[in-house]
């Protein structure tokens, strides 16, 4: 699997472009705020940069070409039918995949997306579109293949020394997103570091794809939850700021179980204040940020 994972990583180094922000005509909103032990982060949309702002297995991902060049780059045949039989399977076991964790009780259910790509090149074999046999192993690179081509991501500006100071400073560090395993290959691919590296806590880190659960589920936000009562078990919600860059995914469901919230709104591509929704219609995060670092103005050093 390491080899495998370093493969991968090749795969986002090589085909990686730098993004630029697209800047928001949002005014910060700043303020001390004391007895933070913990911060948490979104990871698409505000650690990272994306090019459509979010990431989503049942978004529309209809991109022909795309589809093509990830078939080529795993070796397969590629043309523009099998491509269109790709995205009809795609549609097909994604709401397959999606009913069978409803019916297992998750409210908001996130596949894991090499099941899905190996269903559907599955397909795509048994009815003649591509002539071999696909494994997992395939499966995942044809996940990063067309992730990759779907939704570029790079760091955002000042990643690296915020979370260093932050970490230095002694709080916990974590993640809290919508992911597919490749997520957290992105981020050491392009940042260079692995995660620990970086400063982040491995018992803090909460992946949807993990959890079968996502944004903006509650109760994926309660299963973080007992994961830092796990390792710390004197953990309070309020003692948890957590930065997003979704009012809804990010900002609601964290401040509806008693976390303080940042909303990241420093790139147009993924601010999302979701002001026609009720949950968010009235809903103040407790601090508005456009740069990574003016969190280091916000937090008071940490509790004795």
């Amino acid at each position: 699997m390491n080899s495998d994972i370093e493969f991968l990583k090749e795969r986002f180094l090589k085909l990686a472009r730098p993004l630029e922000l697209v800047p928001t005509d949002t005014k910060p909103i700043l303020k001390k705020i004391g007895g933070i032990r913990f911060m948490m982060f979104d990871f698409y949309g505000t650690l990272f940069m994306s090019g459509v702002g979010d990431i989503g297995i049942d978004e529309d991902s209809r991109n022909i070409e795309a589809f093509s060049e990830a078939l080529k780059a795993c070796g397969l045949e590629s043309d523009r039918k099998t491509a269109e039989a790709g995205f009809t399977h795609y549609d097909q076991t994604v709401e397959t995949h999606q009913n069978r964790l409803i019916s297992e009780g998750y409210e908001i259910p996130e596949p894991v997306i090499e099941d899905v790509w190996l269903d559907v090149l599955n397909s795509l074999s048994g009815e003649g579109y591509i002539s071999i046999k696909p494994g997992k192993q395939l499966a995942r690179q044809f996940s990063v293949e067309f992730e990759i081509r779907m939704n570029p991501v790079w760091p955002m500006p000042t990643l690296d020394q915020t979370l260093a100071s932050i970490s230095a400073s002694g709080f916990q560090l974590g993640i809290i997103s919508n992911s597919q395993f490749y997520t957290p290959i992105a981020f050491e691919a392009l940042a260079g570091r692995t995660l620990d590296q970086m400063g982040f806590n491995d018992s803090l880190l909460h992946w949807s794809y993990a959890e079968n659960l996502k944004k903006p589920s509650l109760d994926f936000y309660r299963e973080f939850i007992h994961k830092l009562k796990a390792h710390f078990p004197d953990a309070e919600p309020g003692e948890i700021l957590y930065t997003g860059n979704d009012m809804l995914k990010d900002i609601y469901p964290a401040a509806s179980l008693g976390m303080k919230t940042a909303l990241f709104a420093g790139d147009r591509r993924s601010l999302k204040w979701r002001r026609d929704d009720s949950r968010c219609r009235n809903l103040e995060p407790d601090l508005v940020i456009t740069e990574l670092k003016q969190l280091l103005d916000c937090v008071v050093e940490l509790k004795a």
